[in-house]
């Protein structure tokens, strides 16, 4: 089967005037899907745009309002989760991010799900022509996310697990450990509290 049998004439227009590309996304789009397509991601990005910028209500809108934010656009979000100012999540993939309770994630974190797969690259191509690969986020209950800390997809951070200020985190980070640096890896291993007797 050819590529055109594949997709609908809407996709091959646009993906012709560069307005869209991901085959796997919208390869089937059609004129009314693209106009509740375009409607729903106006709407979403308003209150993406807000939720990322607004600095309202402090204490409620870290923990109230900006997780009730991110349902709506698509995340899985659990209780008690502290979302800082200018957290940025993957928009287009928000459906691929889970946050479990009492999730920590501090200021200017980033949460990308998505990223080019460099592996077919080569002399004389454009980055953007590479095919995208995706990979979920997955945040455990308890976890902190310090300062500027980059999520790249595919990751999962364990349980009361803590991420420090400016990391990159490329692979899973187990439960109950601090992790630092770029590619982050475990500094050291969280000790149990010693049990008085």
């Amino acid at each position: 089967m050819s590529d055109k049998k594949k997709t609908t004439l809407t996709f091959r227009l646009l993906k012709r005037l560069h307005l869209i590309e991901n085959e796997e996304k919208h390869g089937r789009i059609n004129p009314f899907s693209l106009i509740w397509f375009a409607l729903k991601t106006i709407w979403r990005r308003f209150i993406f745009n807000y939720a990322y910028k607004a600095y309202i209500f402090e204490f409620a809108y870290k923990h109230h309002l900006r997780p009730a934010i991110w349902r709506a656009l698509g995340c899985k979000v659990g209780k008690r989760v502290h979302i800082g100012h200018q957290v940025r999540l993957d928009f287009g993939n928000a459906n691929r991010i889970t946050v479990e309770d009492d999730v920590v994630l501090a200021n200017g974190v980033t949460l990308w799900c998505h990223m080019r797969d460099m592996k077919s690259y080569r002399v004389g191509m454009k980055p953007m022509q590479l095919p995208a690969k995706y990979g979920d986020i997955h945040l455990c209950k308890g976890c902190y996310i310090g300062l500027n800390v980059t999520i790249l997809p595919g990751v999962t951070i364990g349980e009361g697990a803590v991420i420090g200020s400016c990391a990159l985190v490329t692979k899973d980070i187990p439960a109950w450990t601090i992790a630092t640096g770029v590619p982050a890896k475990v500094v050291r291993n969280v000790e149990k509290p010693e049990t008085e007797g």
